[in-house]
């Protein structure tokens, strides 16, 4: 056990700083705001904090709960956690001046005892998350991986509510099984977006993008929606604009002289889904009739003339789309000998 919690810790670590490049620097169809980068690397950075904490304890058995820092940190992680979350469900609302009360937690953890505010942050933790998981479900109708989604941040629940606990059940359990509890929790919580995102690559642009539909107000009005559509199918089939690898909300938005909100919600509202699912529609669409009409060309280059940046991502998006692999659905696509 001892081994399997420094492994998590580790992996942890290394995980966040990954996240937060892939965040900042290759996410570019997400819109992202100055709060939402800060608040991402806020989070990020105190969860590896927190690991390196248990880590410590690991090694040396400093006991983290009698600890300012360790509490702080505890505290700090669900306010970065709300701010992030809101920046990715609801960035098109802005910040109003009540939502500064959400940082009343960190004068807590600041002022009062240890043994009071360590609990409390766990109990703030596990009320962002319930706010979050609510969220995801009122987006249900809109998200064509909802039990997906659902499930996915279901876990993410059940670990806060699990850490909850965990806290409150320390004079029965004992510190230690508690900091190895949380720190195994946290790397189970990495894991599982890692691995999401490799199934899934456009998850949370897709979670951002929904989000949108499901909460923002119009902001179509005085637009001539059916021209605009025109104009995108215009830019999608003669341009070819979706093989561009680089495309993305912005890029497109502009060729249609739309602003970005406005494309998205155009394209949430006309195909009940959003930009980045458009793309993939768009590219696998292509992709299928090559692979139907040019059977000397190579899966691989199909999916890079498309717009596709890696065979793993046109394999993740083609089997989404189509139901098949582009392999299976070029098989299934030729002529029988009795034909």
């Amino acid at each position: 056990m001892f081994l399997f919690t420094t492994a998590l810790t580790g992996f942890s670590m290394i995980a966040a700083i990954i996240l937060l490049v892939a965040y900042l620097f290759f996410l570019d169809s997400m819109q992202k705001t100055v709060v939402g980068k800060v608040a991402c690397a806020a989070l990020l950075a105190t969860l590896a904090l927190l690991q390196y904490q248990h880590f410590r304890f690991l090694e040396t058995g400093v006991p983290l709960l009698e600890t300012r820092t360790y509490v702080l940190l505890l505290m700090f992680a669900p306010t970065a956690f709300y701010f992030f979350s809101r920046e990715i469900l609801l960035g098109g609302a802005g910040l109003k001046p009540w939502h500064i009360f959400n940082l009343l937690p960190l004068l807590a953890a600041v002022f009062l005892p240890v043994s009071i505010a360590a609990p409390l942050a766990f109990v703030v933790g596990a009320g962002y998350t319930l706010w979050f998981l609510r969220l995801v479900y009122g987006m249900r109708r809109n998200v064509s991986r909802f039990r997906f989604e659902l499930f996915f941040f279901g876990l993410f629940t059940l670990l806060a509510l699990l850490t909850l606990a965990l806290i409150f059940l320390i004079p029965v359990t004992g510190a230690k099984a508690f900091y190895a509890a949380y720190a195994i929790c946290i790397g189970v919580g990495f894991a599982l977006v890692v691995a999401a995102l490799v199934v899934f690559p456009e998850l949370l642009t897709d979670i951002a993008e929904t989000a949108r539909l499901s909460y923002a107000t119009t902001t179509l009005g005085g637009v001539d929606v059916a021209e605009r559509l025109r104009a995108l199918e215009r830019v999608m089939r003669e341009e070819r604009l979706y093989a561009n690898e680089d495309l993305n909300l912005a890029m497109t938005a502009r060729a249609i002289d739309l602003t970005p909100h406005q494309l998205s919600e155009l394209i949430n509202t006309h195909f009940g889904h959003g930009f980045s699912r458009y793309v993939r529609e768009q590219r696998v669409a292509e992709a299928q009739r090559m692979l139907s009409e040019d059977p000397e060309a190579s899966v691989l280059s199909i999916g890079m003339t498309v717009g596709f940046r890696s065979q793993s991502n046109f394999y993740t998006a083609f089997r989404e789309i189509a139901g098949a692999t582009p392999g299976a659905y070029r098989r299934g696509r030729k002529p029988s000998k009795d034909s």
